[in-house]
Order: structure tokens, then sequence, then C-alpha cells
């Protein structure tokens, strides 16, 4: 009996097809394998994402050339494609390293969601940052309105996770378009090697002070905005800053429409990007990416370092002092609590100023400042006193900021009625409606100081230094 009714060359020709069906096989059930893992894997429960001239950067320099970025039809096309998406951010990523000049020292962790995915991440994260806590020393000083924090997350392409360690991408952004996506994505990932490369986590710890903290936001926001204005413009002397804020801006959360609608909010959220970009431009002036790379491990210690680039570049940087304002649980009794102690710093008593006074003067007395300390005693009743107690750089800044708060406080606190200082005290006294306000100055130091009557008030100012 024979073996086979086939030839020899019609037997390989069977056996080549036989290994093709094999193959196509292996390769199907390795790719639905694939998908079902991609779709078991939940993503982390949380997550963090990581006013004044154009900066002029000289032409000398260094810059990389405009480099290439994936086209609208290829991203439109792909992003449907997690195959497709992955091959496009592998190109933006090489990209990115290329610009920034740094090459990932692990390989960065790559999740898919789809934008209500992206949504209830990005509104877990902002939600355990305790937005309450971190506007709290903005309240209490009446910067911004004491209004409940109602988070709606924006918009966004992708976003890498600091505590997680991963970037999360977006595969079918309904309201982004595609060249944005590239932007967003260049900049997720510019923050991923931040990370691996200068521990985020640790320098944003090292933060102790409102002030601290927005500094540190500067220094990271103005690295990102660098290298968006790299990657799509190739300088950074002919980058669009504005379209490049706003993209970035699209991607804060609103917290309420309250604190959406006031100016001294916006001025905050515009800061690590409007003057961290320009902080960022004086560094990458000096010794390009370089000198931003060492800013991380020698941070800005204050908004003042970041509104005046050469005093952080300074042989002697010019760093805040200490002010001291004393525990006044003695003074004030038992019913009262220490609610706020904080370090405001120059930008936020330029944007407290602004909000009264002319913007000129404004900044004009904020320059100078060397240091702050912002308390706040509370009681049940809703009683409050408040400490702003400030160090300047010498007596004439000092003086300065003194007649702006002279001006401020009857035009802020209307209707207002001097009073005679009591008990021989230093200073400028007021009546409100809400209680006593005073200002005085000694020396270098200026102090802005509110209570619920005038003894209360009294003996807070005896107490202090």
């Amino acid at each position: 009996m024979k073996s086979s009714n086939f030839t020899a060359g019609q037997r390989r020709v069977l056996l080549v097809m036989i290994i093709l069906v094999i193959a196509v096989f292996a390769a199907l059930v390795g790719f639905i394998a694939t998908s079902l893992q991609d779709q078991q894997s939940p993503p982390p429960a949380t997550g963090a994402l990581s006013i004044l001239d154009e900066p002029t950067v000289a032409p000398a320099a260094v810059t990389p050339s405009p480099t290439p970025v994936p086209t609208t039809e290829q991203f439109t096309d792909g992003i449907t494609s997690r195959v497709q998406a992955a091959r496009l951010l592998d190109q933006i990523e090489r990209q990115v390293e290329t610009v920034r000049g740094l090459s990932p020292r692990a390989e960065v962790p790559l999740n898919f969601l789809d934008e209500e995915e992206m949504s209830s991440l990005l509104h877990r994260f902002h939600r355990q940052r305790d937005p309450e806590a971190l506007l709290l020393p903005y309240v209490s000083l009446g910067l911004l309105p004491d209004a409940p924090v109602s988070i709606q997350v924006g918009q966004t392409a992708g976003a890498y996770v600091l505590e997680e360690e991963q970037l999360y991408v977006v595969t079918n952004p309904s309201q982004i378009n595609a060249d944005d996506r590239v932007l967003v994505l260049a900049r997720a990932y510019d923050r991923a090697l931040q990370d691996q490369y200068f521990d985020l986590e640790a320098a944003e710890a090292r933060a102790r002070s409102a002030d601290a903290r927005l500094a540190v936001a500067a220094l990271e926001g103005g690295d990102e905005m660098l290298l968006m204005a790299l990657y799509r413009h190739g300088d950074l002397a002919t980058a669009d800053w504005a379209y490049l804020e706003t993209l970035v801006l699209a991607e804060l959360p609103s917290y309420g429409e309250e604190l959406d609608s006031s100016q001294a909010w916006a001025r905050l959220q515009h800061f690590p990007y409007r003057e961290g970009r320009r902080f960022a431009a004086a560094l990458f002036e000096v010794d390009g990416w370089d000198a931003v790379n060492r800013a991380y491990a020698d941070l800005p210690r204050s908004t003042e370092q970041v509104l005046h680039p050469e005093r952080y570049l300074a042989e002697e940087p010019d760093t805040p002092g200490d002010v001291f304002v004393p525990d006044l649980s003695s003074v004030l009794g038992t019913e009262w609590t220490l609610g706020v102690r904080d370090t405001l710093g120059e930008f936020v008593a330029g944007v407290y100023l602004e909000q009264t006074l002319t913007e000129q003067m404004a900044w004009r007395a904020a320059d100078g400042w060397d240091g702050d300390t912002f308390v706040t005693w509370e009681r049940e009743d809703g009683g409050r006193v408040r400490v702003w107690r400030t160090i300047w750089d010498n007596t004439t800044e000092s003086a300065e900021f003194e007649r702006a708060l002279l001006t401020l406080v009857p035009q802020r606190y209307l209707p207002t009625r001097p009073l005679e200082p009591p008990r021989g005290l230093p200073g400028s006294w007021w009546e409100t409606e809400s209680g006593i306000v005073c200002v005085y100055r000694v020396a270098r130091h200026v102090v802005f100081a509110d209570g619920p009557d005038v003894d209360t008030l009294a003996a807070v100012v005896e107490a202090l230094p």
C-alpha cells in the first residue's frame, strides 16, 4: 500500500502550507492572550501627575534642530490601535530623549486607558492630593475665596503618574487634535525622565512651605515648557509660548466655579508654567540643559529666586531669611487653636497687593522680600487672629511694603475707621466690619495683623518680637 498519492513536489508544498497555518494560529493565540491580559489589568487606584517679559535666549545657546514629529494622519489612523499607538509613542520617546539630552535609566511602563478611565484616574489623584489643605494658606490670607472644592478634570491625551512611575495614554481622545496629542505625550514622557534622574517625589518633599512648593513646581513646569518648545520649534526664541501655556493649562483640573473665576487663582495656576518657563530659560541660556539639571540638586528655595533668576544664579544666592512668630497660645488662651503656619513668599505678596493696588505699585512693593511667616489662630465661635510678619532686604524696601499696606487697608476693608493705637503700641490701626486691623514696621520687619477686637489684637502685638 502506498504511503501517499502526492508527488514529492506536492508534499513539499503541503508541508509549507501546514507550517504557515501553525505560525498564524500561534500568532493569533498570542494576540488574544495579550489582549485579555491588558483588559484584566486595571489601572492603579492612585497616582500623581506630575508676570513680565518674554525670555530672550542668546543665539549662541545650544539648541537642537526642530525634530520631526508624527503626522496628524499617522496619529488619527493609529490612535484606535494599541499597537500603533505604542509605536507612535516609541517614536515620540526617542525624539524627547534627543531633545532633552536624557536617556531612560529604565523602561517606563506603558498603560492604555479610554477617556472615562483616564478621567477617573485623574480625579482620584487630585482628590488624594487634598486640595483644601493646599489652598488653605491662600484662603486664610484672603487671597482666594473660601468656597467648597468640586473637582472636575480636564481632557488629556496622556499623563505620567508619579507615585506609580507609569505612563498612561488615552487610546481615543475625542477633544484633543492629533498635533496637540504629540506635545502632550512628549511632555508626559519628559516628566518620566525627570523622575528617573531627579526623583521628583523627593524633590517635592523637600519643599516645606507654600512658597517653596511653588518654586519647585516652577522648575518642573519650566523644564516641561522648554522641552515642548524645543520639540515643536527647535529653539526658544521663536516658540509660541501662549499656545504652549494654553495647552498645559487646559489639562489642569477645575476646583469649582468660585475658584475658577478668581484672578488670584489663575495667577497661582499659571506660575509654574509662565514664571517657571522664564526661570528655566534663564538657566538654559547659561549652560543649556546641564544648568536645568543641576537645579534639581540645588532647588530654588523661594518664588523670589524664580522671579529673579539672577538671585538664584549669583555666587551667593539670595535665600529667604527666618522670620520668628512665637507660640501665642498662652496669650490667647485655651479656646484658641493654631490654624496655619506657613511661608507665602514674594509671588503671593505681589498677587495679594495687586488685588487692590496698581500692578506697578504691587510688584515694586513685593520686590525686596527676604522672608515671611504667616500664622492664624481660630476660635469655635468664628473668631480669628492672623499675623503676617515679613522681613525685607533693607529698611527702604520694608518702608515701601509698609506704605503699600497702608494704602491697601482702607480700600480692601471698606468701610474702615482709624483708631488710636492702644496701650501705646506702634503702627496704624483701623476698625472694620470684621474686626481690628493693624500695620506697623520695626526696622526691616513689617507686621500685618488682624483680630476680632482691640484687646485681643493688642495682646498679640505685645507678644511679637
